[in-house]
């Protein structure tokens, strides 16, 4: 068949950079992106929008595909009397959070795929998630479901137009803040937090209780922040018991490294198996707090290991970091990762099999199993006769040889500004815990290719794909990239990443910034119909999380108002909704003790290469409300006025409010002047 022949047979979505579009180019459903084409097309022909939002990795989108998308039947109803509209989350988290609010409000539950149905004017009428080609799972067939709207369409207008503009307010008003009355932000908001994570955990298994159970590492890490400002033992105990039983589990990739997605059960041990990179530099960074924290050696092997993965896996040749691996292979869900009895056995023997939770029927079903460790994993280490993290690497070194003769999971290789900043802040602090120039390094050439590839012309670029996307950035693009190029230049000196830092934050100022008090996820765009104001957390913190902590961090350490004011009001602007569901909104919360000025400032004045010095700081104290300057710039000449290294190696000043302590050339004395002054 010619090129121009299959060029034919491709719909609209072949030209698009994302891979989850290009992966539904040759279905038969006529598929419009979002915007005006689309848009226009209802408005003159009269018909509703169906709207289906999915991501490369999402194991059900990929069913629905299959399923429904190539089914000729429902692409020709589709074709006919819809406009079908596919979006990608990831490109477009913006339009997803609008109508994922939509079908939260309509059915009380939601997930992707995400089904919604809206008029021509873009106001949502009827939603849903997945829906099977035939009637299943207590779910209507989408044949059924089609024609049963089709019908409503034609015969009940006007009750549908008043549905959809009663529902299209409500997300509205659901999706925007407002600064009413004196709201003052209190730090009581953290215990509110603390105590609501306390009645929901999970003593046995730790994590929240019920299942499915997702890491939440937003949660973990404040709790470390609340154990750090409070010295309450319960809160680092919770850490522990999560962080050894997510370890142990098989959410946790023993043989590749890396962290899956969430796991079905309570005890952690059945995975959904695809991998994200959000997750694993949240985790990343998790893990290495808590060992900074607890000095459990665990802790920092997991630190290695997953680091390991990230740039063996995750890299792209040109520095920065792709999206995920996804959950299939070979169409198979965690294809890539289980194993046969067969396989474990004769790798590692029949006892260590077991103790790695392997059966000849398969922990999993049909004979294969996800690998977990035991309770207790110096048993492994007792059967194979070698330390407990050389058997661990032995075991990854036999299984792995299974594993690379099976086809691997598909990478999204979208390289998403917001997701490498994530990873820039677990990976920065990584570098720093472990004294690996190798991590750092990888850091930074993440950082040149963002800056390079999608920071142009004064404008952030959501992702990069074979070249930048269209798509412009969105807040939690330029906040959390803010918040990882900060982290960058707290745990290595380079001057150019505060100032880049300090350029996001200015671009949020004028992009983002709302009259009424908020941040709005996106700047100024006609396709989309609502300018949200996201605050929740999801998978990782908001967009607007991070800016509240990055604008406050650049507070702290510029002194300039002009960044604290508009923290401090957009704090002021959630207000109500962090007293409503504090656990929805903790990494808000998490940013309050920075706008409240609890915290302060570290100068490491040094007379050459202040790496060696941030490495032992960050190997010594852990202080996560201490921002740490270790090098000099015009930002920050009010903080480092009178500051200089006494000798030949580091000098320490803490601050606290722009008051400094007497400087110390010791790490033992600065941990106990700054533990004094910050209980």
């Amino acid at each position: 068949m010619s090129g121009d022949a299959v060029r034919r047979r491709l719909n609209r979505l072949a030209d698009s950079r994302s891979p989850y579009l290009q992966l539904h180019a040759d279905d038969p459903v006529d598929w419009y992106t979002w915007g005006e084409e689309a848009f226009r097309k209802a408005r003159e022909e009269d018909k509703p929008i169906f709207l289906s939002i999915g991501y490369l990795s999402c194991h059900w989108c990929h069913v629905m595909q299959r399923e429904s998308f190539k089914n000729h039947t429902i692409s020709n109803i589709l074709n006919k009397y819809f406009v079908p509209v596919k979006v990608d989350r990831e490109e477009r988290p913006d339009i997803d959070a609008i109508y994922m609010r939509a079908v939260l409000l309509l059915t009380g539950q939601g997930g992707w795929p995400l089904t919604v149905f809206l008029t021509p004017d873009l106001k949502p009428f009827f939603g849903g998630t997945y829906f099977p080609p035939e009637p299943r799972y207590n779910l209507p067939s989408l044949k059924d479901v089609l024609l049963a709207v089709k019908e409503a369409w034609e015969k009940r207008r006007s009750e549908i137009l008043n549905s959809g503009s009663n529902l299209f307010e409500l997300v509205s008003k659901s999706l925007t803040l407002r600064v009413e009355g004196e709201a003052e932000v209190k730090i009581d908001a953290i215990d509110m937090a603390y105590d609501q994570l306390v009645l929901l955990f999970d003593d046995e298994f730790g994590g929240i209780r019920g299942a499915p159970k997702f890491p939440m590492p937003t949660s973990q890490l404040f709790l470390l922040r609340y154990w750090r400002l409070k010295g309450e033992p319960m809160a680092l105990r919770m850490v522990e018991k999560t962080l050894n039983a997510i370890f142990l589990g098989g959410i946790y990739d023993h043989v590749g490294g890396g962290f899956h997605r969430y796991a079905v059960d309570r005890a952690w041990t059945v995975p959904h198996f695809e991998k994200m990179l959000y997750d694993n530099g949240m985790l990343l960074k998790l893990y290495a707090e808590a060992w900074a924290a607890t000095k459990n050696p665990l802790y920092l092997y997991v630190v290695r290991d997953t680091s390991r993965w990230l740039l063996s896996e995750l890299k792209s040749a040109g520095g920065g970091f792709y999206s995920a691996l996804s959950a299939e292979s070979r169409g198979v869900e965690g294809g890539y990762y289980l194993y046969s009895w067969d396989e474990v056995a004769g790798a590692l023997g029949d006892e260590v099999a077991r103790m790695l939770g392997c059966t000849p029927v398969g922990n999993f079903g049909n004979g294969l199993n996800v690998i977990r460790l035991p309770p207790k994993p110096e048993k492994i280490s007792e059967a194979l006769g070698m330390d407990l993290f050389s058997a661990l690497d032995y075991i990854s070194k036999k299984l792995g040889e299974h594993r690379r003769k099976k086809q691997k999971p598909a990478v999204d290789d979208k390289i998403i500004a917001s997701w490498n900043g994530i990873l820039l802040s677990g990976l920065s602090y990584a570098a720093a815990v472990t004294a690996d120039t190798v991590l750092s390094n990888a850091a930074r050439d993440a950082v040149e290719f963002i800056l390079k590839e999608l920071y142009l012309d004064g404008e952030l670029r959501r992702y990069w794909r074979e070249g930048p996307a269209e798509a412009r950035g969105l807040l939690e693009d330029y906040a959390l990239l803010g918040c990882g190029l900060l982290d960058l230049y707290q745990w290595t000196g380079g001057g150019k990443y505060l100032d880049a830092a300090l350029s996001l934050a200015d671009d949020i100022l004028e992009k983002f910034d709302s009259q009424s008090g908020g941040l709005h996820d996106t700047p100024p765009d006609p396709d989309t119909p609502i300018r949200p104001m996201s605050i929740e957390d999801h998978a990782y913190p908001s967009g607007y999380a991070a800016a509240v902590q990055l604008l406050a961090q650049l507070y702290l350490l510029t002194g300039e108002e002009r960044f604290f004011e508009p923290a401090r009001r957009a704090v002021k602007a959630a207000w109500q909704r962090l007293q409503d569901d504090p656990l929805s909104h903790i990494s808000i919360i998490s940013a309050i003790p920075f706008v409240l000025d609890l915290g302060g400032q570290l100068v490491v004045a040094t007379t050459g290469d202040p790496w060696q010095h941030l490495c032992q700081l960050a190997s010594k104290i852990f202080e996560p409300y201490v921002v740490v300057s270790p090098s000099r710039s015009e930002a920050l000449k009010s903080l480092w006025v009178g500051k200089e290294a006494a000798g030949g190696g580091a000098t320490y000043y803490f601050c606290r409010g722009f008051k400094c302590l007497l400087p110390t050339e010791s790490l033992e004395e600065l941990k106990k002047n700054m533990r004094q002054t910050l209980s």
